[in-house]
């Protein structure tokens, strides 16, 4: 029992080394907690980016691609000294930094490669198995490249045989757009939130259900057989943040549905309303699920007869969570919704949910 109430235990040290819960409804690394990381399934980026070009009928995946590039590279620069980077920027670091990056990711559910071919700064070629999203997957190790070696990159992928590759290689400039991508990284409001963490490694024991196939880079919620992955805190802000600037409000309602839309399902699939839970309970529930997954720290919850405010410090996407608390609202109290919000401060959101 003791195995299963703790899976962080399990786990490489370089995991309970990196990954820290924090009391204020974020995941942060260890080296510098201002870099945000949230545990999300693994179809959710996807998914959502499909619904929002279904409905706005133009692509978005490049714009995608280029937050989760500029947000990696700013993870990666973590590691990497300001004031003598050349102390990494070497053979001798970058290769044994490439295979770290790799064990990470396999960790963080992400994908398993394996370096074919790797000199410094001239490309890298890696075998590539199981990737929870290749456009991701790619920006992420795009990156990763660019902190380490402080130079541009480009990918391609190559399926050949039943084997997918990926090749990384040097180019001179990235395109004008990821210039605008770069993450907003603010330091996060402080909080008192309890979380029933493992005294040994630090890992929530109310993520009792995930497995780990650490060879296979894979996590798996084993109430549903969802795949789960941990991913950077910033891709969805960004990406949103360039969609309106973009587009203009008129996205915001078609993101919050595509967040929605996707929960909605995602209850109906997980039986998220059997059983005899109360009204309270089941908000409660999910509030609590917001924080150990990394979304933010629900602070102050009111619930009327027929409406539900909730102010949520540190939110990782408001849109996002905007959709989801709707589809909440929806599911507990069985009839439709309507969600607005508003900001009181930077790191702080009230979202409140009325009947429609």
């Amino acid at each position: 029992m003791e195995e299963r109430a703790c899976p962080g235990c399990r786990l490489p040290t370089i995991f309970r080394w990196l990954i820290k819960w924090d009391s204020n409804g974020t995941i942060v690394l260890r080296p510098n907690p201002l870099i945000r990381v949230a545990l999300v399934e693994s179809d959710l980026l996807d998914e959502v980016f499909n619904r929002i070009e279904k409905a706005v009928g133009i692509p978005i995946r490049h714009i995608a691609f280029e937050a989760e590039r500029a947000a990696a590279e700013a993870t990666i620069d973590t590691f990497v000294p300001v004031f003598a980077p050349w102390l990494v920027r070497n053979r001798f670091i970058m290769h044994p930094a490439s295979r770290f990056l790799q064990l990470l990711a396999r960790v963080a559910g992400m994908a398993d490669a394996q370096t074919l071919y790797y000199r410094a700064f001239h490309g890298s070629l890696a075998q590539v198995r199981n990737p929870f999203n290749r456009d991701y997957f790619a920006a992420m190790t795009v990156g990763a490249f660019e902190s380490m070696e402080g130079v541009s990159h480009e990918h391609v992928w190559a399926d050949m045989g039943g084997e997918l590759f990926l090749f990384i290689h040097p180019v001179k400039e990235k395109p004008e757009i990821s210039h605008r991508m770069a993450p907003h990284i603010i330091k996060a409001l402080s909080g008192d939130r309890s979380l029933n963490l493992c005294q040994r490694c630090g890992f929530p024991k109310e993520l009792w259900y995930l497995q780990w196939d650490v060879p296979l880079a894979s996590i798996t919620d084993i109430r549903t057989g969802m795949r789960m992955t941990f991913v950077e805190g910033y891709a969805f802000s960004a990406v949103f943040r360039e969609l309106v600037a973009e587009l203009g409000d008129d996205i915001i309602p078609v993101i919050v549905n595509a967040s929605y839309e996707y929960l909605q399902r995602n209850m109906q699939r997980t039986g998220f309303l059997e059983g005899s839970t109360s009204r309270e309970e089941l908000y409660d529930s999910f509030l609590d699920e917001m924080a150990v997954y990394g979304h933010g720290n629900p602070i102050k919850k009111e619930l009327h007869h027929r409406s539900l405010t909730v102010a949520i410090d540190n939110p990782y996407s408001v849109y996002f969570l905007a959709g989801q608390l709707l589809a909440l609202y929806e599911a507990v109290e069985g009839h439709p919704g309507d969600v607005h919000w508003e900001r009181p401060q930077e790191q702080n959101v009230v979202i409140s949910i009325d009947p429609a």
